[in-house]
């Protein structure tokens, strides 16, 4: 249903730049907001237990400042390459953080200063049925990809005429596709100018409204590359049984190709106090992109509980 989605392709700048898919990785994490934590799993969370913040809830910053070091470390360790980093469950807070850890990057360690592309839901998560101050200053919660590629010039950085508020990065086409019954659960797709495009997503564990939130994913029908990543809240096999059901007879049916990983991508407390892993982070590439893909797909699960998801990232070889 088209109608559900809104596009938005920002004003058009001169680029130069190879049309080819050069080397580029693809990361995802769920960084969780820590509020759903809260309603949810307060006595028995790995990170609630970690940070302490059952005890005062303004180590939650602490927390945020965890995930942005992780992230700096990711980027700069990607730096000579195409990166997108698609983050579910961002908690308005971080946003700021992000910018700036971007902005003392950029022109430095990184060779120009990466774009966030942020779609924040219509839901606005609140703590129920507990007293305390507020968690964070902007409680809102987001869909958040960034993107950085080091090779993509401006012409007029090109010509010697500096503006730093135009990013290159800009020329991305970002489509929104919320899910229909779920105010807090969607996909944001970003669309480069090389024709690359890479899905960010957080489906909803119930089955009805992750297939009517799936349905309403563009997905390739022909062998343009696509990626599609995210916290699909339930195993490869299950995911992959919607995605069946929704494509089939249509082109895209045999056009996509799951990829895995072999460590479990989130981490919980059972209620005897046990550890229990689970794999709900996975990726789906077109089948153009399938033998370009390192495979499978690698678990950044030293980070330890700075979220109840660790990490996750892909490398596609070039074209």
């Amino acid at each position: 249903m088209a109608s559900l989605m809104k596009w938005s392709l920002p004003e058009t700048i001169g680029i130069a730049i190879n049309k080819s898919q050069q080397e580029f990785v693809v990361i995802s994490w769920n960084v969780l907001h820590m509020i759903h934590e809260i309603n949810y799993v307060y006595d028995s969370s790995p990170v609630i237990n970690r940070y302490s913040i059952n005890n005062d809830w303004s180590n939650e910053k602490l927390r945020l400042n965890d995930i942005t070091k992780t992230l700096s470390e990711l980027l700069i360790k990607h730096s000579t390459m195409e990166c997108f980093i698609c983050l579910q469950e961002v908690p308005g807070d971080l946003l700021p953080m992000l910018h700036e850890m971007f902005d003392s990057h950029a022109n430095s360690t990184l060779a120009s200063k990466p774009i966030m592309h942020i779609q924040t839901y219509s839901r606005k998560p609140r703590i129920r049925g507990r007293q305390g101050s507020s968690v964070y200053i902007d409680s809102n919660e987001s869909l958040v990809t960034i993107h950085y590629n080091p090779d993509i010039i401006s012409t007029e950085k090109a010509t010697g005429l500096e503006n730093e508020k135009k990013s290159v990065l800009c020329n991305d086409q970002v489509l929104w596709t919320p899910c229909p019954t779920d105010p807090g659960k969607g996909a944001l797709t970003i669309t480069t100018t090389s024709g690359l495009s890479v899905v960010n997503a957080h489906v909803p564990y119930n089955n009805q409204a992750a297939s009517l939130l799936l349905r309403n994913i563009l997905w390739p029908e022909n062998n343009n590359p696509f990626v599609f990543v995210g916290d699909i809240n339930r195993d490869s096999k299950a995911f992959m049984n919607i995605i069946a059901k929704i494509t089939v007879r249509k082109p895209s049916f045999s056009l996509l190709f799951p990829i895995t990983t072999r460590k479990p991508t989130r981490v919980g407390l059972r209620p005897d106090g046990t550890l229990y892993k689970v794999w709900i982070d996975h990726y789906l590439v077109s089948t153009s992109l399938k033998h370009l893909a390192i495979s499978p797909a690698v678990v950044y699960d030293d980070v330890g509980d700075i979220s109840d998801h660790y990490p996750i990232l892909l490398q596609f070889k070039n074209i």
